[in-house]
């Protein structure tokens, strides 16, 4: 660690977060195996009319936004059959529609609503930071300085920040310093894992062996440099490695979608040393994890040292401009909005990266996240709630399957990625992820929005919360033939 960095702590050796990935990938085969459990008919036609009936204003914002949005929605996360919600507001762990229906939110915008809605501490800091400076002024501010300060004491691997818009441009300027850095042109992706919507990252999204599926205009050319490994076979990444045209391995710590397909145990360890051992960097994409693993993000609890992470959503709480690169400060220097001086150099710009109040809110956030109790309360609430799902699971006979690292939040019901890509079975896996809209149908009724399973909770969440969470999941229960 750098010195004068506040260690909270750096690990001697790995801790468990979650469940075993053994047990998880065991789990998956298991619910793949099985077949497919559709909502009946008649129960099905009653619940989207119980949908309908309760979210009248819902109805009218979409048909009025599809006239003037892109397909009326440009949100990734929110219910989207057969209309997205729209909200009025949010405190902590619960937000209301526009027809005064309320929900526990499991969704929490991807994750990035680490602290949970409207959190007052934040709130406070923001109006006071508006009262006397101002929102914006596109120079340089000590509250960049405190924001980057707080970064290097929260994260172990940080030595150095250099912040971006987002969590998405935070993975290319890190793949970009990255190849500044070695003078290498080629990435390692890992099938399956998620970066943002960069071109050279559209390829082999969540399920591993889907190639270029979710790749719609991005010329193939644009990822030519981007090599694909199986998560669970460390001599594909050696020989990758060895060609000594790698300048980075990028992954989701916990596996791709933050954990869905978690790597064996211990991976990290045995891939760090053959990156280093071939001259490539190795980097942890902690947009999701970095404030939700626990304290110092999941390198801290894999006890492992990448040389770069990435950080977003969560870093500010749902503030904009969103997103940062950090890691060794020479790999970080690299970046520049100047002219090249002769060392490893790359531009990288934003004229909102690091502004003021995305600067003030990554301090504060990180700050109340850091308080004694606050993130490890959420991560208990997260433990009671698997603990609940399973037991319900169990008891009704059904192969669903609940786990979670940190406060991520997985719920297992259909396991479209559990199976093997092919043309035998392309058709099936389409099916399971396109029943999962009908699965959110009686639990958003129950009042409960879920991402199809993938789901975060934040440290505003409860117990009273996971109550109602299970109580939905019981009635899309009920609904299965």
């Amino acid at each position: 660690m750098t010195a004068g960095v506040t260690d909270p702590a750096a690990p001697t050796k790995p801790r468990v977060v979650g469940a075993p990935a053994a047990e998880i990938l065991a789990h998956t085969a298991e619910v793949a195996a099985r077949p497919i459990r559709r909502v009946r008919p008649e129960r099905l036609a009653k619940e989207y009319d119980t949908f309908a009936g309760g979210t009248p204003g819902s109805a009218f914002l979409f048909r009025q936004a599809r006239a003037v949005l892109a397909r009326g929605s440009e949100h990734v996360d929110p219910l989207s059959s057969p209309y997205p919600l729209f909200l009025s507001h949010g405190s902590g762990s619960r937000v209301e529609d526009v027809d005064g229906n309320s929900f526990v939110d499991c969704i929490l915008a991807g994750g990035a609503l680490s602290l949970g809605h409207n959190h007052p501490g934040l709130n406070d800091a923001i109006i006071e930071l508006l009262r006397t400076k101002t929102g914006f002024h596109g120079h340089l501010d000590e509250a960049e300085i405190r924001a980057a300060e707080k970064i290097i004491a929260v994260f172990p691997a940080a030595e150095s920040v250099r912040f971006t818009g987002s969590g998405a441009e935070a993975d290319l300027a890190a793949v970009r310093m990255a190849r500044a850095f070695t003078g290498r042109r080629r990435v390692v992706k890992f099938r399956g894992h998620y970066h943002g919507w960069g071109d050279q990252f559209m390829v082999d999204l969540e399920v591993p062996g889907s190639a270029d599926y979710m790749a719609g205009g991005v010329p193939p050319e644009h990822y030519a440099n981007t090599i694909l490994v199986h998560p669970h076979r460390i001599e594909e990444l050696e020989a990758a490695l060895a060609s000594g045209e790698v300048a980075a391995v990028i992954c989701e710590p916990f596996g791709g979608e933050s954990g869905l397909v978690p790597f064996p145990d211990g991976f990290h360890v045995e891939a760090i040393e053959l990156a280093h051992r071939y001259g490539a960097l190795y980097i942890f994409d902690e947009v999701v994890t970095g404030t939700r693993a626990g304290i110092g993000g999941a390198h801290a609890m894999l006890g492992v040292m990448p040389d770069l992470i990435t950080l977003g959503k969560g870093l500010m709480n749902g503030y904009p401009s969103c997103g940062a690169v950090a890691g060794r400060k020479e790999i970080i220097d690299a970046a520049a909005t100047g002219l090249p001086d002769g060392g490893p150099f790359t531009y990288i710009g934003g004229t909102l990266s690091g502004n003021v109040l995305s600067a003030t809110a990554c301090l504060q956030t990180l700050t109340e996240l850091t308080r004694p109790g606050v993130l490890d309360g959420g991560i208990a609430v997260a433990a009671d709630l698997v603990r609940r799902l399973n037991e319900l699971f169990t008891e009704s006979d059904v192969p669903f399957y609940a786990y979670h690292f940190g406060t991520i939040l997985r719920i297992e019901l259909t396991a479209p990625h559990g199976l093997p890509v092919g043309p035998d079975t392309l058709a099936e896996i389409i099916e399971r992820r396109a029943l999962l809209a009908d699965y959110m149908i009686p639990v958003a009724n129950a009042g409960v929005l879920s991402r199809m399973g993938r789901d975060m909770l934040s440290c505003a969440h409860t117990l009273a919360d996971n109550e109602k969470v299970v109580n939905a999941y019981a009635r899309l229960i009920a609904c299965l033939d």
